[in-house]
């Protein structure tokens, strides 16, 4: 009996933690499908659980902060690029700056006195002033060239900016070294400076109605003499120079070059005769005009003038800066 009642009390104790493993069992099984997860879920390690939830948060948190960068890049690079702007339009229209220089010396007279040139501006229209031509005889032509000069020197910035003045102060110093008076008007070979050039010039020609006070020719053949051939390099090497005026005396008003005159000397004559007393067209006294300056300067495409002087004293100065300011501006 004792072995038989020992046996009965091992099975109930057996079936009680049976019954209570199934019971704890299906507890566990309801409260799992109460809340939802899976059993791999339960039993996966904490760490992935960690790495699982922060990769979304490294996306999520990068997206956003990319999008401002990305919109920002482009404004800084067009703000520098309107800056530059105003700063390159005003480097690309400077003042332009005054100029003036000389004397330049450009050849030498047949007693080797220098021949000057005055230059004004730096533009790439050139327009060109001679005086003293013949001399002491004209000795008021080189006054006025100088004071011209003066002016100039003192007011460079009337010349335009597009334009290059050349004045020739004495073109014969050796005549005007000799006298003051028509003992002067030759160079010292005796030759009339505006009866050499190489323009229907002739070594003699008839006087009637023409110079006679003193004996003058032409030269010994066209472009003899070094002060001609001075001036004539100069205007050749000097291509821009389209329109000039020479400086004479007296009395006889303005002529324009040309055999016949060009319609461009013809506009710039009747502009200076507005501005002046100089009678266009000039004075004619039957002269034949020969080896003229201005016909060889109009042969080359320049408008050239023969300006006279009231008389042989006077500079008319304040008329001859309104012929100044007609010839830097004068429109061909």
């Amino acid at each position: 009996m004792p072995a038989t009642g020992s046996k009965s009390l091992g099975r109930l104790v057996a079936g009680f933690w049976v019954f209570n493993f199934i019971l704890g069992a299906l507890l566990l099984a309801a409260w799992v499908l109460s809340s939802k997860i899976s059993i791999r879920e339960f039993f996966i390690s904490p760490t992935a659980t960690l790495t699982a939830t922060q990769s979304p948060s490294v996306t999520l948190t990068s997206s956003p902060t990319l999008t401002p960068s990305l919109s920002s890049t482009p404004t800084a690079t067009r703000t520098p690029t309107t800056t530059l702007t105003p700063t390159q339009t005003a480097t690309q229209t400077p003042s332009p700056i005054p100029f003036s220089d000389g004397p330049i010396v450009i050849g030498y007279s047949v007693e080797n006195r220098p021949l000057e040139v005055f230059r004004f501006g730096t533009g790439p229209i050139g327009r060109m002033i001679i005086a003293g031509m013949h001399g002491g005889s004209e000795y008021n032509t080189i006054q006025l060239a100088d004071l011209l000069i003066a002016y100039l020197q003192a007011h460079p910035e009337i010349v335009p900016a597009n334009v290059t003045l050349y004045i020739l102060r004495d073109l014969n110093p050796d005549g005007e070294a000799r006298a003051h008076s028509p003992a002067g008007r030759a160079n010292a070979n005796g030759v009339d400076l505006n009866r050499n050039w190489d323009a229907n010039w002739q070594k003699d020609w008839p006087r009637d109605y023409c110079w006679i006070l003193t004996p003058v020719n032409g030269g010994s053949a066209a472009m003899s003499e070094p002060e001609t051939r001075a001036l004539s390099a100069f205007i050749e090497g000097h291509p821009s120079i389209n329109a000039l005026i020479n400086y004479h005396s007296a009395a006889l008003g303005i002529f324009a070059g040309g055999l016949p005159p060009d319609n461009y000397s013809i506009r710039l004559a009747k502009a200076v005769a507005a501005v002046t007393t100089y009678p266009y067209p000039p004075i004619n006294t039957g002269c034949d005009y020969t080896g003229g300056f201005t016909d060889w300067a109009n042969e080359r495409g320049i408008a050239a003038l023969d300006v006279e002087l009231a008389d042989h004293v006077h500079t008319d100065y304040d008329m001859n800066l309104k012929a100044l300011v007609i010839l830097l501006n004068f429109k061909r």
